[in-house]
């Protein structure tokens, strides 16, 4: 059959299309215990270890019988026949990331490991996120960039009037960087389209979330672990709800009172000028790399001139992926971002580096910046009879039957009814011309993100739409067999797959991000600080990317359809309750002035740094773990941080001559 863009998104497409109001809906029971929408981590057992749900809520809490949002949450059960009362309620960063995509969970059950020993861990997709109502952008880009933008298909010039108007308000944009205006304009206008209030999804409203899913559940007062955009969050709790708090954790903080777009600029050089401190408290780093600040500047300088050719392209490490042909400024800087992934590997090569780089030398930057110099792998241990050596080979017996448990499950996620449905839908996109198969992907990516709720008539209705024949006959029973539980996951079937083709959505659901960023942390940040603030930089260059982010951040919350928050949520909290503050030194998302930043309000607070560490210090450092569960046990005795000293970089010292 003639195969055409789905009329509603190329209805918003082409004439940005009138918003379409939600339908007011009663309030439901808030609990509902559903099958896990995700592959669940090796060694836990569904209903017994781990149990799913759903917690319906108002979208506007204002308006208690308004439009509802049903966001999902899992219970992580303690170990212990006998639990404290208190569980750790995680708080994921972002804003916009899922707790509960499968990788994040299995981190979760991995580093709190040692806390459901006595307590239960609830982790929950907060509002707008992967499971929870998902705001997301994937449709919206694919649909421009596959179809409206292609001057190949039938759409072509659908956008243009929409691109001049960004070309008008962002006259020194380049064409991507406005056809990705133009693509979140697009998502906007598509997600309240869909009845979602985007000035909803904010800060104020997650805390209330948190606090009613946990008293639905049971619970009294809490302990909050939060990381990155999480620690705002559980700021906002603390500050709203002190009663319901009995201990908190910020690891990698965000400060409420933050101006955010004017501190970003100087992440990368913070990181990099505490890495020059602790060279210079090891006697022997200081006397082997004297001066390295000021020779750093005029590498920087030096580089901006005459980049240093490299031999052959190399591809730095995850997640970053772009290939580098030559070492310039910029990719000095790409060093000093990755350095927040592998601390430990990349800092104690830095100060060799500068000096090699001084020299034209090339060799150790390559090594590091690739993990070459990190992946020899050392030969087996010989086995002996020793409790060491079964202790290992029963470590290793252990991996590899989670390596078995994780394929098992991800069999039979693709066994599901659900999954079935989505497959037969590709395989049919396969035997289509490419037109018509983008077309038809396109049209599945966008079911349930326009006027259509996502329920089972949207799929009966996709299908009648889009097929005829058998192939609608067989699409159409399978959909009418399933459960409701089985409609509900074609939906995360459906997003995970949009993930695949796109990805703008893959870790931080974009307009979550955007809707929170643009109420709560652009407004309060004033565009020629943040200019100020690079231009009056020792190391400039290590702030070009951030300063160009924050530009885009502000020029996408000029149009994204959403109100600043008010001035009382950006004073700093004041508050009792006893607070965790854990901080990497070389983190370059949430610097370590961030982190001494928070203690302003905190009159129970312990400031904790961590040597060797980047963004998300549980995640990376048993030291950190180790101080968390200790902390929480009892937060009002004073952790031992000893382990901290253990982390201090032993930095590679030049060749001797």
């Amino acid at each position: 059959m003639h195969r055409t863009l789905s009329l509603p998104l190329l209805t918003l497409a082409a004439a940005l299309a009138a918003q379409i109001p939600a339908l007011a809906q009663a309030p439901r029971h808030p609990l509902t215990v559903i099958s896990c929408p995700t592959v669940l981590p090796p060694n836990e057992i569904e209903g017994e270890t781990i149990t799913c749900g759903i917690f319906t809520v108002p979208e506007n809490y204002a308006e208690p019988n308004g439009r509802q949002i049903d966001l999902t949450y899992a219970v992580l059960h303690s170990r212990s026949l006998s639990p404290a009362p208190d569980p750790i309620m995680d708080l994921r960063g972002g804003p916009g990331g899922s707790t509960l995509a499968s990788s994040a969970l299995e981190m979760r059950a991995r580093i709190y490991e040692p806390q459901r020993q006595t307590r239960d861990i609830i982790v929950l997709d907060q509002r707008g996120t992967q499971f929870s109502n998902r705001l997301g952008c994937a449709p919206a880009v694919l649909a421009t960039t596959k179809v409206l933008l292609d001057p190949n298909s039938s759409y072509a010039g659908t956008l243009d009037p929409l691109r001049e108007q960004m070309r008008s308000r962002f006259p020194d944009a380049i064409d991507d960087v406005l056809d990705l205006y133009s693509a979140f304009d697009l998502c906007a206008r598509i997600l309240e389209n869909h009845g979602n209030d985007l000035s909803n999804y904010n800060t104020p409203n997650s805390a209330q979330d948190v606090v009613n899913l946990t008293t639905a559940l049971g619970y009294g007062p809490i302990n909050l672990y939060g990381i990155s955009y999480g620690t705002y969050l559980a700021q906002r709790i603390m500050a709203n709800h002190p009663d319901r708090v009995r201990s908190t954790v910020l690891d990698s903080t965000v400060p409420v009172q933050a101006n955010k777009y004017e501190a970003i600029v100087r992440d990368l050089e913070v990181s990099f000028l505490n890495l020059v401190e602790d060279c210079e408290a090891d006697a022997t780093c200081g006397a082997a790399y004297p001066n390295l600040t000021e020779r750093t500047v005029a590498l920087l300088n030096q580089l901006d001139q005459a980049p240093l050719p490299l031999a052959e392209p190399i591809t730095p490490l995850r997640p970053l992926t772009t290939p580098i042909e030559r070492v310039s400024a910029a990719e000095f800087a790409t060093l000093i971002t990755l350095m927040n992934n592998y601390p430990g590997q990349m800092a104690p090569y830095v100060p060799l580096i500068v000096q090699e780089l001084e020299q034209g030398i090339t060799t150790t930057f390559a090594g590091v910046i690739t993990g070459a110099l990190f992946s020899s792998e050392a030969s087996p241990p010989t086995f002996e009879a020793s409790p060491e050596a079964y202790r290992l080979e029963a470590r290793d017996f252990e991996a590899k039957a989670e390596d078995i448990l994780r394929a098992r499950a991800a069999a039979a996620e693709t066994s599901r009814p659900a999954s079935r449905w989505v497959q037969q839908i590709q395989a049919v996109a396969d035997t289509l011309p490419e037109s018509e198969g983008v077309l038809l992907l396109v049209n599945l990516l966008g079911v349930g993100y326009t006027e259509t709720p996502r329920n089972r008539e949207t799929l009966l209705a996709f299908v009648a739409e889009e097929f005829e024949d058998d192939t609608a006959a067989s699409l159409t029973a399978a959909v009418q067999a399933m459960s409701d539980v089985e409609v509900r996951h074609v939906y995360d079937v459906v997003s995970a797959l949009t993930d695949s083709f796109s990805g703008v959505d893959a870790d931080i659901t974009t307009g979550m991000f955007r809707s929170l960023d643009c109420r709560e942390l652009v407004p309060f940040s004033d565009p020629a600080q943040t200019q100020t603030n690079y231009e009056t930089m020792l190391m400039p260059q290590l702030g070009t990317g951030r300063v160009v982010a924050a530009q885009q951040a502000y020029n996408l919350c000029s149009f994204w359809p959403v109100e600043a928050a008010p001035a009382s949520e950006h004073a700093p909290i004041n508050s009792n309750i006893p607070t965790l503050v854990l901080q990497g030194r070389y983190d370059v998302q949430t610097n370590t002035e961030m982190g001494i930043g928070v203690m302003e309000g905190l009159r129970n607070g312990t400031f904790v740094e961590f040597p060797s560490t980047g963004h998300g210090a549980i995640v990376a450092s048993q030291c950190a773990k180790d101080i968390g569960v200790a902390f929480v046990n009892d937060p009002d005795r004073a952790p031992d941080t000893s382990c901290t000293s253990e982390l201090f970089p032993e930095f590679v010292l030049p060749p001797a001559e």
